[in-house]
């Protein structure tokens, strides 16, 4: 061995000699001198033995915590390992977010043409109709569509029965010009048997016990809009703020005034005692009504 490899090999010893006496003894078995520290809890260790049963006992990983916060006036904050740690963080962050972009663009550019499309011609019905990024799920779920050489919007569209355990139906491409009463009639006569058990307080209600509301989407709160079962769906959503895609809440007509209902025109209050009180999604009734007429 030359005098070169000679003094380089003292000089590790000596570093890792003084590097094992600035750590002291062993969390675990305080009786060898400390060799290593774990990146996450910072427990010391002497051997391999030792940091097993340090990760057993503690549930530690021993996976450095990228998103630890190291003081500034830490005297560990500007070693090599820390900024190393800080600039992969960058890096994985950087990569997520350019994968997103790229995996959201696709469907943006595809469906940007379609949406303006289908945004214009709701304004023409006196629709203000806007949609969510395509991240979220109602944005996913909506099937609404602009027919051109027919000039009809098929609307998707989600009905809740609130009286029914708040009841979920959604429709997909429904015509702008079926009536509302077509709509709810058809769930109504559904084939499933414990949906039509449900359903049962509706069915014996009839027209005139039935309350349609449809969400305000542009007021704060939990507020609706009463809207006629004999209207159309284009008729329904004239002079109103849609995002994505009308959802419709059907309760009985004794329950109306648990729900802050204002006039499509404005935001005043019409014929409701609680409007300061949010509705019960969940109430039901044992009253009987007359039959589906």
């Amino acid at each position: 061995m030359d005098s070169l490899s000679m003094s380089r090999s003292m000089s590790e010893q000596s570093e890792e000699l003084l590097n094992t006496s600035r750590l002291g003894n062993c969390d675990v078995c305080n009786t060898s001198r400390a060799k290593y520290v774990c990146p996450r809890c910072e427990c010391k260790t002497c051997c391999l033995e030792c940091n097993k049963i340090h990760k057993k006992e503690l549930e530690c990983t021993g996976e450095r915590d990228k998103t630890k916060y190291v003081p500034l006036k830490n005297e560990n904050r500007n070693t090599n390992l820390v900024l190393l740690s800080d600039y992969r963080l960058l890096e994985e962050v950087t990569r997520k977010t350019e994968n997103f972009h790229k995996a959201a663009k696709p469907y943006y550019y595809r469906s940007r043409n379609k949406l303006k499309k289908l945004e214009l011609a709701a304004m023409a019905r006196s629709i203000k109709l806007k949609f969510y990024p395509p991240v979220f799920e109602r944005n996913k779920n909506n099937t609404t569509s602009f027919d051109y050489k027919q000039n009809l919007i098929y609307w998707h569209m989600d009905c809740f029965f609130v009286n029914a355990e708040n009841l979920k139906f959604s429709s997909e491409q429904v015509s702008e010009m079926e009536k509302l009463s077509s709509v709810i009639e058809k769930h109504l006569s559904t084939n499933d048997e414990a949906l039509s058990k449900k359903l049962l307080i509706y069915q014996a209600a009839g027209h005139s016990g039935i309350k349609i509301l449809l969400r305000a989407e542009n007021k704060a709160g939990s507020k609706f809009y009463e809207v006629n079962l004999s209207d159309t769906l284009r008729e329904c959503l004239k002079n109103k703020s849609i995002i994505e895609y009308p959802i419709f809440y059907i309760i009985l007509a004794d329950h109306k005034y648990g729900f802050d209902v204002i006039d499509s025109e404005g935001d005043e209050t019409v014929g409701n005692s609680n409007s300061n009180r949010a509705p019960n999604l969940c109430q039901t009734t044992s009253h009987h009504w007359l039959g589906l007429g």
